[in-house]
């Protein structure tokens, strides 16, 4: 087979290579990808975790066939690939022989929402730009979700930076999701609204991120450790809760995790890790280490709550339409249970 290339006029990068990643994936065949170009309005535009072990283009996040994302044409294979890439972009591939078509005239993914009698009203920190428009993968899995559990969903968007000192935006909501993302401005407002569910028995689930905010909020409410922030977010504070790997590694890729397969490797793709010498915080604030690996706390419950638990990777990358990473799906049970 040569190659065929697929001319992807998408505007943002929820929706750069989803037609492609289908299309190989129904044709059994390896997807690359020439990295696009996306404006500073989309943060979490390459927020994907391939298993290569780097940040890919989020809409990607379908692909089972992936195998890079390159920035230099010359990178690319030169047979036996399907290979996607920004529309504006076809010039730089004028001179390789293969096949040219355009997202638009490939079949389109529709996603159904999920339906049924009951319906779960769940709140995603988040901006529409952030969550609809660069990263789909956390709502594509609310919804995978609820249609495995026959409920409809009522996703509200929750800005951090727009909440009230109050969190009157939490009434009325049946579940919080705090997602992962590359913005630390979201960190107050996630840390709060952990909080604030923590306390309101309201079911959480935080993704690495939103983990990371969810063990600060905790230790924040221990006496003394009022000031503790994320490195990260606050490199001069005097106390940090996560802090930088001792090697300076950057972990990004697919780990082992503790369930049974295929979601026992779960994507990662962080800097930092809980600092130890706050585990006695931690667990003096109800909170269980449920997965450690060596010294690195990889998930947290709250043994007294309904559903508040968080992993450090992102489980959302291995949901699909039809098949609901088990996290998301617990989550919703949760949700059911606690508001039956």
């Amino acid at each position: 087979m040569s190659l065929l290339f697929i001319l992807d006029d998408a505007h943002n990068p929820a929706q750069f290579g989803v037609a492609a990643s289908l299309l190989a994936n129904q044709q059994s065949l390896p997807l690359w990808s020439l990295r696009p170009n996306f404006s500073d309005e989309y943060p979490d535009s390459h927020q994907h975790v391939a298993a290569a072990g780097y940040c890919v283009t989020s809409g990607l996040f379908l692909s089972d066939t992936l195998q890079h994302e390159v920035t230099d044409v010359s990178q690319l294979p030169l047979q036996d690939a399907v290979i996607v890439l920004a529309a504006a972009d076809a010039s730089r591939i004028a001179n390789l022989k293969g096949d040219r078509r355009f997202s638009r005239d490939l079949p389109l993914f529709r996603e159904t929402a999920a339906t049924g009698e009951r319906t779960l009203r769940i709140g995603l920190m988040g901006r529409e730009r952030d969550q609809r428009d660069s990263y789909p993968a956390n709502l594509m899995s609310l919804q995978a979700g609820a249609r495995q559990l026959g409920v409809a969903l009522d996703v509200c968007l929750l800005p951090p930076a727009e909440l009230c000192a109050d969190l009157h935006e939490l009434d009325g909501l049946h579940g919080v999701v705090l997602p992962g993302g590359s913005s630390m401005a979201a960190v107050l407002g996630q840390i709060a609204v952990a909080k604030a569910t923590l306390q309101r028995d309201i079911p959480t689930l935080g993704l690495c991120l939103g983990m990371q905010s969810m063990c600060t909020a905790v230790v924040q409410q221990a006496t003394g450790y009022e000031n503790a922030m994320l490195a990260e977010v606050a490199p001069d504070a005097p106390l940090h809760s996560f802090v930088r790997f001792d090697d300076l590694r950057h972990r990004c890729g697919l780990f082992a995790y503790p369930a049974a397969a295929p979601y026992d490797r779960m994507p990662y793709n962080h800097r930092y890790c809980f600092n130890p010498r706050l585990l006695p915080q931690l667990q003096a604030g109800g909170i269980d280490v449920t997965v450690q690996t060596d010294a690195i706390v990889e998930a947290i419950r709250s043994a007294s709550h309904p559903f508040w638990l968080g992993v450090q990777g992102h489980p959302e990358l291995m949901s699909r339409p039809d098949a609901p990473h088990p996290l998301f799906t617990a989550f919703l049970q949760a949700v059911i249970n606690v508001t039956a």
